[in-house]
């Protein structure tokens, strides 16, 4: 008596082992705070890096002249005024459908827990660097801000939104010794005064915290961060103004200066909406530190200039100082030039391997394939062994 051969059986085996099996999940790393950044980010860092530079230097200027030699004064007041044009600026392209906005959307939740930290902590920022010259002298100020790169790097590896590296200790440490070197340090200081300052400086690290995160995780566009960021920092502004300024904006003579010179308030409005915009940039293609890093750079140009043009005597301690800060600021620079291209590259060879996957299939399900292909090819062979 002879058996059937199970072909029922054949054929689900048949069909178990061609199925492809499902490739393993891959790792969540949506809770990482971790920026990063790659080599494609280089050139727009580069383009925000020169247009912040450029445009800076006009705000300064500008606002220089409006506030000292027109004798407007309310230096808070003229320096909201970018962020407040700012505002009005992403508001008008953002609901004209001009700039698109992110799916998803950012809740009213989010908003809270992000942003409008980001603009308590702007006003905290203005707020001290206008009450510490009470308690310092100009020139220690000065020196104490070349300590904001190292204090912002302190705070996004307490947060997480950047990683301890040892290279990076080192070169910061050297821009702010070169900093601390390249200033003539006189007058008054107080340890009020200095803790005011720090104050300011974990202030804005906090600040640019909330701006990398949401630029660099969330990947939003410049324009888009500042239609979140600044209602909520033109909301803190208002109280600074009221208490610091209002009585100053009201006095007789502030209302026909400001009608002379509004061109100055066109100035500072819209090219301090451009430093807001490329600031945002530079932290968006290469990271907050580094952005703090070329402020002081920039500071110490300026004195260079002043050197090189006005004849401003310099030591041979300065000029020490001069090139430590350079010196520090390249090899930061070329670091995290590095660190790029090794994220680009292994972003790159993860993106190859998933490619090379999709193509070419597991070995061995594709030999579990052909094993059963050939053993169901001829389901009858097993019959005159049976019929034996």
């Amino acid at each position: 008596m002879s058996q059937q051969p199970r072909d029922d059986e054949d054929d689900d085996s048949m069909k178990n082992s061609t199925t492809p099996t499902p490739p393993p999940p891959e790792k969540n790393n949506e809770s990482s705070l971790e920026s990063k950044y790659s080599a494609h980010n280089r050139l727009p860092a580069l383009l925000y890096t020169i247009g912040y530079l450029t445009f800076s230097t006009i705000t300064v200027v500008s606002n220089k002249h409006l506030i000292k030699d027109a004798g407007f004064g309310n230096p808070i007041f003229v320096s909201s005024c970018g962020t407040m044009f700012a505002f009005a600026l992403s508001t008008i392209l953002v609901h004209g459908k001009f700039v698109s906005v992110s799916e998803p959307k950012m809740t009213f939740k989010e908003w809270f827990k992000v942003c409008v930290p980001v603009g308590f902590f702007s006003s905290i920022t203005l707020a001290c660097a206008n009450i510490v010259y009470v308690y310092l002298s100009l020139s220690f100020v000065q020196m104490l801000k070349a300590f904001v790169p190292v204090v912002t790097y302190i705070t996004h590896v307490f947060v997480g939104t950047d990683k301890y590296n040892s290279d990076f200790t080192v070169s910061l440490l050297a821009m702010v010794l070169g900093g601390m070197m390249c200033m003539n340090v006189s007058g008054k200081a107080t340890v009020i005064g200095v803790c005011v300052m720090f104050g300011s400086h974990f202030a804005e690290a906090i600040r640019t915290v909330g701006a990398q995160w949401l630029l660099v995780n969330r990947k939003f566009g410049v324009i888009e961060s500042m239609y979140y960021f600044a209602p909520a920092t033109v909301v803190f502004f208002i109280p600074l103004v009221v208490y610091f300024e209002g009585s100053s904006l009201q006095a007789p003579g502030i209302s026909s200066i400001a009608n002379k010179y509004w061109y100055l308030f066109v100035v500072s409005s819209s090219w301090g909406c451009l430093v807001n915009a490329c600031g945002l940039g530079v932290v968006k293609n290469i990271g907050a530190v580094w952005f703090k890093g070329i402020n002081n750079i920039k500071n110490i140009l300026l004195l260079f200039f002043g050197i090189l043009v006005y004849g401003d005597v310099v030591t041979v301690l300065q000029a020490f100082g001069y090139a430590l800060s350079l010196a520090g600021f390249g090899r930061y620079t070329y670091v995290k030039n590095t660190q790029m291209l090794s994220e680009s590259s292994s972003s790159e060879s993860s993106k190859s391997g998933e490619r090379n996957d999709e193509e070419n299939p597991p070995l061995a399900s594709s030999s579990r394939t052909e094993t059963t292909k050939t053993k169901t090819a001829f389901p009858d062979e097993r019959e005159p062994l049976l019929q034996k």
